[in-house]
């Protein structure tokens, strides 16, 4: 079942969007964080012995995916996602500025989450604080706040195992993903030059094709150059003109083409402020794709109706 194994951390890896992989604390205390990995392992770990916490490094919907297998497990977040946990609006609110939304398009988005992600209002137990360090037994953990993917994305340090679960700082080859409503490319940046300043023997991550990796902030610094890649591609395409939107997230200047992720450079104010609709349009196509690999046949139809809605579409 477990893909790592160091002390009392249990590594279990997830399948495609909207899993992410799963961190199991199995000491006195059993704690499992962002459980989000394969509902039938969890399921099993439940019936092994109970699980006394969750601790999600953030809000997003494929780390609280599994959530409400553990209704009488006791939430620890941070401060600054707790909202996230306890409103659905509040939930929505992350990935979209409230005034793009009427509310029949935010009713749709509210009834998608409810049945896909089974989102439930939960209120935390306790409110994790950086550098503040956990114990469930034999295991240390210190907290690490680690702004940037969210306000209160938080890494977790292994103090004695010296591992470090980065969660969605992921490590992977694209880059980080800064896109989201509340997300900062600059405090992306401060967390991951913070987190490369820490020894460690292993990095876990939440996402890509292993999860594991050595602890050599040579990973990091990589992933970090994506974004300065991402900006020289983006000045020098600026360099010979103005250019529109469309042209700028047509061109592959930033994330080769992938339009999903042109909003974030274009928020520092340098270009432009908006997205074009068919960037909405490439955001849905890929999401309902993957959600086809965790959903019943006969669920896709309302999923598609639900999405249109949801991203302001008209269904073609």
């Amino acid at each position: 079942m477990f893909d790592f194994e160091k002390g009392k951390i249990r590594f279990i890896r997830g399948g495609k969007y909207p899993q992410s992989n799963s961190l199991l604390i199995d000491d006195d205390l059993r704690a499992i964080i962002d459980p989000a990995c394969d509902e039938k392992k969890l399921r099993s770990l439940k019936s092994e012995r109970p699980i006394d916490i969750i601790i999600n490094s953030h809000g997003h919907e494929d780390h609280i995916l599994y959530n409400y297998l553990f209704p009488d497990a006791q939430l620890w977040v941070h401060a600054l996602e707790a909202a996230v946990f306890k409103n659905m609006d509040a939930f929505i609110d992350q990935f979209f500025p409230p005034d793009d939304m009427d509310e029949k398009t935010r009713a749709d988005g509210s009834q998608l989450m409810t049945e896909v992600i089974k989102y439930q209002p939960r209120e935390p137990a306790r409110l994790l604080k950086n550098k503040e360090v956990l114990e469930f037994g034999q295991t240390r953990v210190q907290v690490l706040h680690t702004p940037g993917h969210t306000p209160g994305h938080l890494s977790f340090h292994f103090l004695d195992e010296k591992v470090i679960f980065l969660a969605d700082m992921d490590l992977v080859k694209f880059g980080p993903y800064y896109g989201d409503n509340a997300a900062s490319i600059e405090e992306t940046i401060t967390s991951l030059q913070r987190l490369a300043k820490i020894d460690a023997d292993v990095y876990l991550v939440s996402h890509g094709k292993e999860g594991i990796m050595d602890g050599d902030p040579a990973h990091i610094q990589r992933y970090l150059n994506v974004i300065y890649q991402r900006e020289e591609k983006l000045l020098d395409f600026l360099a010979s003109g103005p250019k529109t939107i469309t042209e700028v997230t047509t061109h592959g200047s930033i994330s080769n083409g992938w339009c999903g992720w042109a909003a974030p450079e274009m928020k520092t104010g340098r270009t432009f402020s908006s997205r074009p609709q068919h960037c909405k349009a490439w955001t849905f196509n890929l999401a309902t794709d993957l959600w086809q690999t965790v959903l019943p046949a006969d669920f896709h139809q309302s999923l598609q109706r639900l999405a249109h809605n949801f991203f302001g579409l008209v269904h073609r």
